[in-house]
Protein backbone atom coordinates (compact mmCIF):
# COMPACT_ATOMS: atom_id res chain seq x y z
CA UNK A 1 0.00 0.00 0.00
CA UNK A 2 1.07 3.28 0.43
CA UNK A 3 4.97 3.89 1.16
CA UNK A 4 7.08 6.67 3.52
CA UNK A 5 10.71 6.76 3.25
CA UNK A 6 12.99 4.86 5.61
CA UNK A 7 16.01 6.50 7.15
CA UNK A 8 17.96 6.12 9.87
CA UNK A 9 19.40 9.39 12.09
CA UNK A 10 23.06 9.44 12.94
CA UNK A 11 21.98 9.02 16.86
CA UNK A 12 20.51 5.75 16.90
CA UNK A 13 22.86 3.42 18.49
CA UNK A 14 25.35 1.87 16.41
CA UNK A 15 23.87 3.32 13.28
CA UNK A 16 24.94 6.32 10.79
CA UNK A 17 22.49 8.27 8.80
CA UNK A 18 21.44 5.70 5.98
CA UNK A 19 18.09 4.65 4.25
CA UNK A 20 16.64 1.49 6.01
CA UNK A 21 15.71 -0.98 2.97
CA UNK A 22 14.99 -3.50 4.88
CA UNK A 23 11.74 -1.97 5.30
CA UNK A 24 11.73 -1.78 1.71
CA UNK A 25 12.24 -5.45 1.58
CA UNK A 26 9.10 -5.43 3.78
CA UNK A 27 6.82 -3.97 1.94
CA UNK A 28 7.90 -6.37 -0.95
CA UNK A 29 6.91 -9.03 1.22
CA UNK A 30 3.76 -8.01 1.96
CA UNK A 31 2.73 -7.42 -1.42
CA UNK A 32 4.11 -10.44 -2.56
CA UNK A 33 1.54 -12.62 -0.03
CA UNK A 34 -1.57 -9.93 -1.12
CA UNK A 35 -0.59 -10.89 -5.09
CA UNK A 36 -0.18 -14.74 -3.65
CA UNK A 37 -3.67 -15.01 -1.67
CA UNK A 38 -5.54 -13.33 -4.93
CA UNK A 39 -4.40 -14.72 -7.54
CA UNK A 40 -4.64 -18.21 -6.07
CA UNK A 41 -8.21 -18.76 -5.81
CA UNK A 42 -8.63 -18.61 -9.59
CA UNK A 43 -9.57 -21.98 -10.78
CA UNK A 44 -11.53 -25.26 -10.34
CA UNK A 45 -8.62 -26.80 -8.71
CA UNK A 46 -9.14 -30.11 -6.53
CA UNK A 47 -7.81 -29.54 -2.84
CA UNK A 48 -8.88 -25.92 -2.27
CA UNK A 49 -9.45 -27.03 1.49
CA UNK A 50 -6.28 -29.06 1.75
CA UNK A 51 -3.72 -28.22 4.36
CA UNK A 52 -1.31 -26.55 1.33
CA UNK A 53 -4.17 -24.72 -0.38
CA UNK A 54 -5.44 -22.77 3.15
CA UNK A 55 -1.29 -21.71 3.56
CA UNK A 56 -1.15 -20.34 0.26
CA UNK A 57 -4.60 -18.33 0.52
CA UNK A 58 -2.49 -17.04 4.09
CA UNK A 59 -1.19 -13.77 1.74
CA UNK A 60 -4.09 -11.88 3.28
CA UNK A 61 -2.13 -11.19 6.43
CA UNK A 62 0.49 -9.02 4.32
CA UNK A 63 -2.25 -6.13 4.99
CA UNK A 64 -1.32 -6.81 8.73
CA UNK A 65 2.10 -6.54 7.72
CA UNK A 66 1.38 -3.21 6.04
CA UNK A 67 -0.62 -1.74 8.96
CA UNK A 68 2.33 -2.67 11.15
CA UNK A 69 5.31 -0.72 8.73
CA UNK A 70 2.36 2.20 7.98
CA UNK A 71 2.01 2.87 12.02
CA UNK A 72 5.80 2.77 12.46
CA UNK A 73 6.46 5.10 9.67
CA UNK A 74 3.86 7.80 10.04
CA UNK A 75 4.18 7.90 13.48
CA UNK A 76 8.47 8.59 13.29
CA UNK A 77 7.53 11.44 10.61
CA UNK A 78 4.91 13.00 12.44
CA UNK A 79 7.43 12.09 16.53
CA UNK A 80 10.11 14.40 14.28
CA UNK A 81 8.08 16.91 12.50
CA UNK A 82 6.45 18.22 15.59
CA UNK A 83 7.80 21.25 16.28
CA UNK A 84 7.49 22.40 12.85
CA UNK A 85 4.96 25.29 12.23
CA UNK A 86 3.48 23.72 9.11
CA UNK A 87 3.11 20.59 10.77
CA UNK A 88 -0.44 19.72 9.41
CA UNK A 89 -0.18 21.51 6.60
CA UNK A 90 2.79 19.76 5.25
CA UNK A 91 1.85 16.34 6.22
CA UNK A 92 -1.27 15.76 4.77
CA UNK A 93 0.07 18.09 1.52
CA UNK A 94 2.47 14.95 1.22
CA UNK A 95 0.12 12.41 1.66
CA UNK A 96 -2.51 13.53 -0.57
CA UNK A 97 0.69 14.00 -3.27
CA UNK A 98 1.44 10.44 -2.43
CA UNK A 99 -1.84 8.68 -2.49
CA UNK A 100 -4.37 10.87 -4.03
CA UNK A 101 -3.43 10.68 -7.61
CA UNK A 102 -3.64 6.66 -8.39
CA UNK A 103 -6.41 6.25 -5.79
CA UNK A 104 -8.31 8.95 -7.73
CA UNK A 105 -7.39 7.99 -11.58
CA UNK A 106 -8.71 4.17 -10.49
CA UNK A 107 -11.57 5.79 -9.52
CA UNK A 108 -12.04 7.54 -12.58
CA UNK A 109 -11.41 5.12 -14.91
CA UNK A 110 -13.72 2.66 -13.00
CA UNK A 111 -16.58 5.53 -13.39
CA UNK A 112 -15.93 6.35 -17.23
CA UNK A 113 -15.86 2.20 -17.66
CA UNK A 114 -19.59 2.39 -16.07
CA UNK A 115 -20.51 5.70 -18.37
CA UNK A 116 -19.03 4.04 -21.91
CA UNK A 117 -18.91 0.34 -21.72
CA UNK A 118 -20.89 -0.94 -19.04
CA UNK A 119 -24.00 1.47 -18.55
CA UNK A 120 -25.87 -1.21 -16.45
CA UNK A 121 -23.41 -0.83 -13.51
CA UNK A 122 -25.27 2.85 -13.10
CA UNK A 123 -28.67 0.69 -11.57
CA UNK A 124 -26.13 -1.86 -9.36
CA UNK A 125 -24.23 1.15 -8.21
CA UNK A 126 -26.89 3.16 -5.70
CA UNK A 127 -27.72 3.00 -2.04
CA UNK A 128 -25.29 1.06 -0.25
CA UNK A 129 -22.98 0.34 -3.34
CA UNK A 130 -23.12 3.31 -4.56
CA UNK A 131 -19.71 5.35 -5.32
CA UNK A 132 -19.67 7.12 -3.12
CA UNK A 133 -18.05 5.42 -0.76
CA UNK A 134 -14.76 5.23 -2.58
CA UNK A 135 -14.84 8.37 -3.13
CA UNK A 136 -15.00 9.40 0.19
CA UNK A 137 -12.32 6.80 1.18
CA UNK A 138 -15.03 5.35 3.39
CA UNK A 139 -15.26 1.85 1.40
CA UNK A 140 -14.84 -0.22 4.41
CA UNK A 141 -17.86 1.77 6.61
CA UNK A 142 -20.16 1.34 3.04
CA UNK A 143 -19.13 -2.42 4.30
CA UNK A 144 -20.60 -2.45 7.55
CA UNK A 145 -23.50 -0.42 6.59
CA UNK A 146 -24.21 -3.24 3.93
CA UNK A 147 -22.72 -6.03 5.83
CA UNK A 148 -21.05 -7.30 3.34
CA UNK A 149 -18.56 -6.43 0.43
CA UNK A 150 -19.83 -2.88 -1.76
CA UNK A 151 -20.50 -3.90 -5.55
CA UNK A 152 -17.87 -2.10 -8.18
CA UNK A 153 -17.91 -2.13 -11.66
CA UNK A 154 -17.72 -4.54 -13.93
CA UNK A 155 -14.77 -3.67 -15.35
CA UNK A 156 -12.64 -2.73 -11.99
CA UNK A 157 -13.07 -4.41 -8.94
CA UNK A 158 -12.49 -2.10 -6.07
CA UNK A 159 -13.00 -4.33 -3.26
CA UNK A 160 -9.33 -4.07 -1.57
CA UNK A 161 -10.06 -0.45 -1.39
CA UNK A 162 -10.99 -1.11 2.54
CA UNK A 163 -7.12 -1.09 3.42
CA UNK A 164 -6.45 2.50 2.08
CA UNK A 165 -9.49 3.44 3.82
CA UNK A 166 -8.61 2.39 6.79
CA UNK A 167 -4.88 4.43 6.30
CA UNK A 168 -6.57 7.12 5.09
CA UNK A 169 -9.14 7.40 8.28
CA UNK A 170 -5.94 6.80 10.50
CA UNK A 171 -3.96 9.38 8.33
CA UNK A 172 -6.64 11.65 9.65
CA UNK A 173 -6.85 11.20 13.38
CA UNK A 174 -3.25 10.09 14.07
CA UNK A 175 -1.61 13.46 13.36
CA UNK A 176 -3.55 15.12 15.69
CA UNK A 177 -3.26 12.44 18.69
CA UNK A 178 0.69 12.52 18.04
CA UNK A 179 0.83 16.21 17.83
CA UNK A 180 -1.24 16.51 21.92
CA UNK A 181 0.47 13.45 23.12
CA UNK A 182 3.81 14.07 24.81
CA UNK A 183 6.08 10.95 23.52
CA UNK A 184 6.86 9.22 26.49
CA UNK A 185 2.87 8.86 26.85
CA UNK A 186 2.82 8.28 23.28
CA UNK A 187 4.13 5.06 23.83
CA UNK A 188 1.57 4.19 26.55
CA UNK A 189 -1.17 5.38 24.07
CA UNK A 190 0.05 2.65 21.51
CA UNK A 191 0.73 -0.04 24.07
CA UNK A 192 -2.89 0.40 25.45
CA UNK A 193 -4.65 0.06 21.98
CA UNK A 194 -2.05 -2.84 21.28
CA UNK A 195 -3.23 -4.54 24.04
CA UNK A 196 -6.92 -3.72 24.06
CA UNK A 197 -7.54 -4.85 20.45
CA UNK A 198 -8.49 -8.39 20.95
CA UNK A 199 -11.24 -6.99 23.16
CA UNK A 200 -12.04 -4.22 20.73
CA UNK A 201 -11.70 -6.98 17.81
CA UNK A 202 -14.00 -9.27 19.62
CA UNK A 203 -16.84 -6.75 20.29
CA UNK A 204 -16.85 -5.71 17.05
CA UNK A 205 -17.38 -9.22 15.82
CA UNK A 206 -20.37 -9.83 18.17
CA UNK A 207 -21.82 -6.08 17.18
CA UNK A 208 -21.38 -6.16 13.77
CA UNK A 209 -20.20 -9.46 12.01
CA UNK A 210 -16.74 -11.07 11.41
CA UNK A 211 -16.22 -9.11 7.71
CA UNK A 212 -17.46 -5.75 9.56
CA UNK A 213 -15.31 -6.26 12.01
CA UNK A 214 -12.16 -7.26 9.86
CA UNK A 215 -12.70 -4.14 7.74
CA UNK A 216 -13.03 -1.60 10.48
CA UNK A 217 -10.52 1.30 11.09
CA UNK A 218 -10.89 0.36 14.85
CA UNK A 219 -10.65 -3.32 14.83
CA UNK A 220 -7.57 -2.20 13.00
CA UNK A 221 -6.46 0.87 15.08
CA UNK A 222 -4.21 -2.23 17.82
CA UNK A 223 -2.17 -3.62 14.38
CA UNK A 224 -1.36 -0.16 13.37
CA UNK A 225 -0.48 1.06 16.91
CA UNK A 226 1.73 -1.33 17.06
CA UNK A 227 3.57 0.24 14.46
CA UNK A 228 3.46 3.30 16.58
CA UNK A 229 4.80 1.57 19.63
CA UNK A 230 7.88 0.36 17.67
CA UNK A 231 8.19 3.73 16.53
CA UNK A 232 8.50 5.78 19.87
CA UNK A 233 10.74 2.58 21.38
CA UNK A 234 12.98 3.24 18.77
CA UNK A 235 13.83 7.13 19.42
CA UNK A 236 15.26 5.81 22.89
CA UNK A 237 18.35 4.44 22.62
CA UNK A 238 18.06 3.10 26.22
CA UNK A 239 14.67 0.57 25.40
CA UNK A 240 15.66 -0.36 22.19
CA UNK A 241 18.86 -2.52 22.43
CA UNK A 242 16.51 -4.01 25.10
CA UNK A 243 13.33 -4.36 23.11
CA UNK A 244 15.25 -5.92 20.19
CA UNK A 245 16.34 -8.87 21.53
CA UNK A 246 12.25 -10.32 21.97
CA UNK A 247 12.08 -9.41 18.05
CA UNK A 248 13.30 -13.12 16.67
CA UNK A 249 11.83 -14.93 19.62
CA UNK A 250 8.54 -13.00 18.91
CA UNK A 251 8.62 -13.69 15.09
CA UNK A 252 9.56 -17.68 15.75
CA UNK A 253 6.27 -18.08 18.34
CA UNK A 254 3.75 -15.91 16.97
CA UNK A 255 4.87 -16.89 12.83
CA UNK A 256 5.07 -20.69 14.17
CA UNK A 257 1.43 -20.54 15.83
CA UNK A 258 0.17 -18.63 12.86
CA UNK A 259 1.60 -21.68 10.75
CA UNK A 260 -0.21 -23.87 12.78
CA UNK A 261 -3.65 -22.17 12.38
CA UNK A 262 -3.52 -21.68 8.63
CA UNK A 263 -3.15 -25.15 7.87
CA UNK A 264 -3.55 -28.24 10.82
CA UNK A 265 -5.56 -25.92 13.60
CA UNK A 266 -8.09 -23.93 11.89
CA UNK A 267 -9.60 -24.07 15.73
CA UNK A 268 -7.21 -21.50 16.32
CA UNK A 269 -8.53 -18.83 14.40
CA UNK A 270 -9.98 -16.86 17.16
CA UNK A 271 -6.34 -15.69 18.15
CA UNK A 272 -5.06 -14.88 14.21
CA UNK A 273 -5.32 -11.25 14.08
CA UNK A 274 -3.41 -11.08 17.81
CA UNK A 275 -0.72 -13.57 16.58
CA UNK A 276 -0.82 -11.44 13.01
CA UNK A 277 -0.17 -8.27 15.19
CA UNK A 278 2.97 -9.93 16.92
CA UNK A 279 4.30 -10.89 13.67
CA UNK A 280 4.35 -7.89 11.85
CA UNK A 281 5.32 -6.00 14.85
CA UNK A 282 8.59 -8.23 15.18
CA UNK A 283 9.39 -8.67 11.16
CA UNK A 284 9.32 -4.86 11.21
CA UNK A 285 11.52 -4.27 14.30
CA UNK A 286 13.73 -6.97 12.78
CA UNK A 287 13.84 -5.36 9.26
CA UNK A 288 14.83 -1.85 10.63
CA UNK A 289 17.27 -2.61 12.55
CA UNK A 290 16.77 -5.49 15.23
CA UNK A 291 18.89 -7.97 12.91
CA UNK A 292 22.31 -8.23 11.67
CA UNK A 293 23.40 -10.87 9.37
CA UNK A 294 22.53 -13.25 6.66
CA UNK A 295 18.88 -12.88 8.08
CA UNK A 296 18.71 -8.86 7.38
CA UNK A 297 20.71 -9.16 3.93
CA UNK A 298 19.35 -12.33 2.42
CA UNK A 299 15.75 -11.91 3.32
CA UNK A 300 14.90 -8.22 4.41
CA UNK A 301 17.42 -6.59 2.10
CA UNK A 302 16.73 -9.10 -0.83
CA UNK A 303 17.15 -6.80 -4.41
CA UNK A 304 13.86 -8.79 -5.39
CA UNK A 305 11.90 -7.32 -2.63
CA UNK A 306 13.12 -3.93 -2.14
CA UNK A 307 12.11 -3.88 -6.08
CA UNK A 308 8.93 -4.79 -5.46
CA UNK A 309 8.34 -2.64 -2.10
CA UNK A 310 9.62 0.58 -4.76
CA UNK A 311 6.50 -0.05 -6.27
CA UNK A 312 3.90 -1.56 -3.93
CA UNK A 313 1.18 0.63 -3.71
CA UNK A 314 0.77 0.41 -7.11
CA UNK A 315 0.84 -3.09 -7.73
CA UNK A 316 -1.70 -3.30 -4.16
CA UNK A 317 -3.81 -1.04 -6.85
CA UNK A 318 -3.63 -2.45 -9.78
CA UNK A 319 -3.19 -6.59 -9.24
CA UNK A 320 -7.21 -6.78 -7.67
CA UNK A 321 -8.41 -3.89 -9.58
CA UNK A 322 -7.99 -4.78 -12.86
CA UNK A 323 -9.05 -8.64 -11.48
CA UNK A 324 -12.01 -8.53 -14.20
CA UNK A 325 -9.18 -7.48 -17.25
CA UNK A 326 -6.85 -10.70 -16.32
CA UNK A 327 -9.91 -12.87 -15.87
CA UNK A 328 -11.81 -11.87 -19.08
CA UNK A 329 -8.33 -11.78 -21.24
CA UNK A 330 -5.95 -13.92 -19.24
CA UNK A 331 -7.96 -16.71 -17.69
CA UNK A 332 -11.05 -17.36 -19.89
CA UNK A 333 -9.45 -15.97 -23.39
CA UNK A 334 -6.30 -18.04 -22.56
CA UNK A 335 -5.02 -20.52 -20.28
CA UNK A 336 -8.65 -22.35 -19.44
CA UNK A 337 -8.49 -22.97 -23.51
CA UNK A 338 -4.59 -24.45 -22.89
CA UNK A 339 -4.22 -25.72 -19.53
CA UNK A 340 -7.86 -26.16 -18.29
CA UNK A 341 -8.70 -25.24 -15.04
CA UNK A 342 -6.71 -27.45 -12.60
CA UNK A 343 -3.40 -26.45 -10.71
CA UNK A 344 -1.69 -25.56 -13.60
CA UNK A 345 -3.76 -23.25 -15.11
CA UNK A 346 -4.38 -21.57 -11.77
CA UNK A 347 0.08 -21.43 -11.16
CA UNK A 348 0.51 -19.74 -15.35
CA UNK A 349 -2.62 -17.26 -14.26
CA UNK A 350 -0.63 -16.48 -11.26
CA UNK A 351 2.55 -15.91 -12.83
CA UNK A 352 0.83 -14.22 -16.15
CA UNK A 353 -1.37 -11.46 -14.10
CA UNK A 354 1.55 -11.07 -11.61
CA UNK A 355 4.12 -10.04 -14.41
CA UNK A 356 0.90 -7.94 -15.79
CA UNK A 357 -0.07 -5.68 -12.63
CA UNK A 358 4.21 -5.44 -11.85
CA UNK A 359 4.81 -4.04 -15.83
CA UNK A 360 1.63 -1.89 -15.19
CA UNK A 361 2.85 -0.35 -11.47
CA UNK A 362 6.53 0.66 -12.91
CA UNK A 363 4.75 2.48 -16.00
CA UNK A 364 2.42 4.19 -13.24
CA UNK A 365 5.46 4.99 -11.04
CA UNK A 366 7.72 6.41 -14.07
CA UNK A 367 4.74 8.49 -15.66
CA UNK A 368 2.16 9.20 -12.90
CA UNK A 369 3.59 9.07 -9.68
CA UNK A 370 7.65 10.00 -9.71
CA UNK A 371 6.45 13.83 -11.39
CA UNK A 372 4.02 13.93 -9.15
CA UNK A 373 5.93 13.11 -5.85
CA UNK A 374 8.54 15.56 -7.37
CA UNK A 375 6.45 18.01 -5.78
CA UNK A 376 6.97 16.88 -2.42
CA UNK A 377 10.31 18.91 -2.60
CA UNK A 378 8.11 22.26 -2.28
CA UNK A 379 6.78 20.90 0.93
CA UNK A 380 9.06 20.33 3.60
CA UNK A 381 8.93 20.82 7.63
CA UNK A 382 10.61 23.76 8.70
CA UNK A 383 12.35 24.09 12.12
CA UNK A 384 12.48 20.48 12.98
CA UNK A 385 13.65 19.78 16.42
CA UNK A 386 16.54 17.22 15.56
CA UNK A 387 15.12 13.88 17.48
CA UNK A 388 17.03 11.70 19.24
CA UNK A 389 16.53 9.10 16.09
CA UNK A 390 14.39 7.62 13.74
CA UNK A 391 12.53 7.72 10.78
CA UNK A 392 12.59 10.66 7.97
CA UNK A 393 10.31 10.73 5.09
CA UNK A 394 12.29 11.17 1.62
CA UNK A 395 11.55 12.50 -1.36
CA UNK A 396 9.21 10.23 -3.11
CA UNK A 397 7.34 8.49 -0.04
Amino acid sequence: MTDFDNTLHPSHPGESRRHLPGLDGIRGLAILMVMLSHFIVVGQSPGHETAVFRLLKSGYLGVDLFFVLSGFLITGILIDSKASPDYFRVFYIRRALRIFPLYYGILAIAWLTVIFITPRDRAVLTGNDSMAWYWLYASNIGMVVKGQWLASPTWVSLGHFWSLAVEEQFYLIWPLVVWLTPTPRLKRVCAGLVLASPFVFMGLTWWMGDRSAYVSTLGRLGVLAAGGWLAVIWREPGAWPRIKHFLIPCAVVSGGILLLERTFLPGLLFAEASLALVLGAAMVGLAAGGVHGPLRSDIFECRVLRWLGKYSYGIYVYHHALKPVWIAFLWDGWIVRVFGTGWPATLVYTVAATAASLALAWLSWKCLEAPVLSLKSRFGYQSRKAPASGVRPRSLS
